[in-house]
């Protein structure tokens, strides 16, 4: 794979965030340091504690296929950015799109109504489910490869990773790559038992007691040069390199000293061809959980040094988006090398002593940063990294 600054551009974004639908409501909201999260209220929680999330309340409430429909929105919404129309125009339409959960909804509908001992829901029977990825790659006419990347939470930076690895391997002219996922019991039960959650989210801070759940999906289109060019297209943005790596430490925990974190980071600046002082911003995972958020500072610091980069976590505001995260991230950084504000890191009040090496951006920072750095973390060890730069 080559490596260097002659890496893909971005042409288009779109997302579905607990703001609502659509890049300004994403952006505006993060913006204004808005904190998303309520009580649980599309799915009966009351037996759930904690049973705060941050809800898509205006999309796709009656979708049998939650994740997918969120999924198709954002896409939609990036190929009309892009000036693109799907299943027309384009050469090579690939798709890789992360989740964690894809079609968890349908089998819990299925598994309700067995448990009740009725028939399958009316429109379910027979019908394979393939995931939102093949699911966006049916509607909108793909003919390229087709993925599912599953990262654990680092899935949709690990798309962004593996479409730019298409665009430069010629396997593609441009790639829907970003990452889609919904709340249902299953998903907070699971993280309640695992005793990760909490009412609200403090990313870096001193008290933090865990992280808040959160649903949606982002889609960024991701396009060879050639490509963007030959058609006219204006690129937001340059998708620089990626990178990857794993802890092999434990199944749910991070490696304390963040190891793999920092190699992924490591690795997407080599592949970038830049060095860690050119980066202006860090978008980090920052989950407000005690382990996550003090590998993170720990990674960073490896990373950057003495270099005082600024930091910020998105999740105190629209929650853990599990495999979209990474995703809604990178559309952050894309508004930010594009010359938009760096938001406020949401629900930080008293940084943590062991997070104070990191320059946090506590209020909404005008002050450019023509280059970005997005990391994402997960379950496993999962740990992926990109760079995007100022078209």
């Amino acid at each position: 794979m080559r490596a260097g600054r002659d890496g893909a551009v971005i042409t288009g974004c779109g997302v579905v965030s607990p703001y609502g639908p659509g890049v300004p409501a994403f952006l505006d909201g993060l913006r204004a340091g808005r904190v998303a999260v309520g009580p649980i209220a599309r799915f009966d929680a009351a037996d759930l504690a904690p049973n705060a999330a941050a809800e898509v309340r205006d999309a796709a409430s009656d979708d049998p296929d939650r994740a997918g429909a969120f999924a198709l929105l954002a896409a939609r919404e990036a190929l009309a950015a892009a000036g693109l129309a799907p299943c027309a125009g384009t050469a090579v339409l690939a798709v890789a799109l992360g989740t964690t959960l894809g079609g968890m909804q349908l089998f819990e509908r299925w598994d309700a109504a067995a448990s009740a001992g009725a028939a399958a829901p009316s429109g379910l029977a027979g019908v394979p489910y393939y995931g939102p990825a093949v699911r966006l790659a049916r509607t909108l006419g793909a003919t390229g490869p087709v993925a599912t990347p599953q990262l654990a939470c680092a899935s949709g930076t690990a798309a962004l990773t593996l479409a730019l690895g298409w665009i430069r391997e010629g396997r593609a002219d441009v790639v829907l790559a970003g990452g889609a996922d919904f709340l249902c019991r299953f998903v907070v039960a699971g993280f309640n038992a695992l005793r990760a959650t909490a009412i609200s989210s403090h990313p870096f801070d001193r008290d933090r007691r865990g992280l808040v759940l959160g649903e949606g999906a982002a889609v960024l289109v991701v396009e060879s040069a050639a490509s963007a060019a030959a058609r006219g297209a204006r690129p937001l943005a340059r998708l620089l390199g990626a990178g990857a790596a794993a802890d092999a430490v434990h199944m749910t925990a991070p490696d304390r000293e963040g190891g793999g974190a920092a190699r992924a980071m490591t690795a997407a600046l080599a592949d970038a061809g830049l060095a860690p002082a050119e980066i202006g911003f860090v978008s980090a995972h920052g989950t407000g959980t005690p382990y996550n958020d003090a590998m993170e500072a720990c990674a960073i610091a490896r990373v950057f040094g003495d270099h005082a980069v600024r930091v910020n976590s998105i999740k105190g505001a629209i929650g853990h988006t599990l495999g979209a995260a990474g995703a809604l991230e990178a559309v952050l950084c894309v508004d930010v090398v594009s010359g938009g504000p760096v938001p406020p890191t949401a629900g930080l009040r008293t940084v943590d002593p062991a997070c104070e090496r990191l320059a946090l951006v506590r209020a909404l920072d005008p002050a450019p940063a023509p280059i970005t750095l997005s990391t994402s973390s997960g379950f496993a060890g999962a740990n992926a990294a990109i760079v995007l730069g100022r078209a």
